[in-house]
């Protein structure tokens, strides 16, 4: 299975203390729960979960149709391992602002991390429809992810075939369509891909241990050895390094 990581876009904290100006003509309750959202969204990011919690919480007393701060709530009880408040939280969010392409992602994350990958591939393809969002190719990353997660490899090569539509040297979507064609056996053109994260000037050991991987598949023992040697030169610390290592051994 491909290496891949879900990462949700943590909404933007403004001015984290001050009150921005466009709060001033809001109800008192609505701009105590933006400052304390603000708060609670500047201890999440410094991974204080008990300050977040509080803050968050204390934002939505004061505003339960905050829309933000719901979805924020679903990002921290998600983390605080709380799966279903997380999925009401993001479900409150979503029926107050449904289009909101980063309440989408966010969402997908928590559900393909559940094990939920159907409905989390759906929110990220929404997400990457929206016109408004600014890195669509990213959230058709994720849905290719969450797809193959779940061992759907039609939906996860069609996702990854429309993020590099969008984004042509986008090198994680070239490798998950190297290591997924490498999956199927389709050496050729997992090659082609591996060529083409290449050349957009990239290197490192997960790449060049999944080309080493291709050419072995193509039968072509001397990329193999150039392959092995960077490696063990440029990454010898690193856990594909191992790996090599603990295969040479084997086969030794």
């Amino acid at each position: 299975m491909s290496r891949y990581a879900l990462i949700p876009v943590l909404l933007a904290c403004a001015a984290c203390v001050s009150t921005p100006p466009n709060q001033l003509s809001k109800p008192q309750p609505d701009r105590a729960s933006d400052i304390n959202l603000e708060l609670g969204i500047d201890y999440f990011r410094k991974g204080n979960l008990p300050a977040a919690k509080e803050k968050i919480d204390r934002a939505l007393d004061q505003n339960p149709r905050n829309a933000k701060a719901l979805a924020t709530a679903g990002l921290l009880y998600d983390r605080l391992n709380e799966p279903k408040k997380a999925e009401s939280y993001f479900d409150k969010a979503l029926s107050l602002d449904g289009d909101n392409p980063d309440f989408q992602n966010n969402y997908a994350v928590v559900l393909c991390n559940r094990d939920k990958q159907a409905r989390g591939e759906k929110y990220f393809v929404q997400a990457a429809n929206n016109p408004l969002y600014k890195t669509p190719e990213v959230a058709y990353l994720n849905a290719g992810n969450c797809a193959r997660s779940a061992g759907n490899l039609e939906h996860a090569e069609a996702n990854f075939r429309k993020a590099l539509t969008l984004k042509p040297r986008f090198t994680e979507a070239l490798y998950q369509m190297a290591d997924l064609e490498l999956y199927k056996q389709n050496y050729m053109s997992a090659r082609g891909f591996v060529q083409r994260y290449m050349d957009a000037g990239k290197s490192n050991a997960p790449i060049l241990w999944l080309a080493l991987r291709v050419e072995k598949g193509l039968g072509n023992t001397k990329a193999v050895s150039e392959y092995a040697q960077r490696l063990k030169l440029e990454y010898p610390n690193s856990a594909e390094t191992q790996q090599l290592l603990a295969s040479e051994h084997k086969a030794g």
